[in-house]
């Protein structure tokens, strides 16, 4: 399932380490929008991202990928909202390798 919006997320899996780090950048496009424009666009982003998922059946294994991208939007919205994130800035979130990092492998793969 392909997610589509403001965030381009790409993950670094090096076998050799414990953990997988997520790199999360925004989109040239959301970057051009004004402050409002860019709020506006995360808050539909962040609904379009629950709609999904509740669309999903529980076992459905792109769900908990889901629920991580819309966790980490979650946090980011009120830092987009207040323009306090420097969004040229790549943002680097570690992970540990369980189910849920392997589902968001596979999201993010398919």
């Amino acid at each position: 399932m392909l997610i589509q919006g403001p965030l381009k997320i790409g993950v670094l899996d090096d076998p050799g380490q414990p953990g997988r780090e997520l790199h999360i950048d925004f989109s040239t496009e959301f970057q051009a929008l004004g402050q409002q424009e860019q709020t506006e666009t995360f808050a539909r982003y962040l609904g379009e991202l629950q709609q999904g998922i509740v669309s999903l059946p529980e076992n459905d294994p792109n769900r908990a990928g889901m629920l991580i991208v819309q966790q980490i939007t979650e946090q980011l919205m009120s830092h987009v909202a207040n323009g306090e994130l420097e969004l040229g800035d790549t943002i680097i979130v570690e992970m540990g390798r369980d189910y849920s990092s392997d589902s968001l492998m596979s999201l993010l793969n398919s």
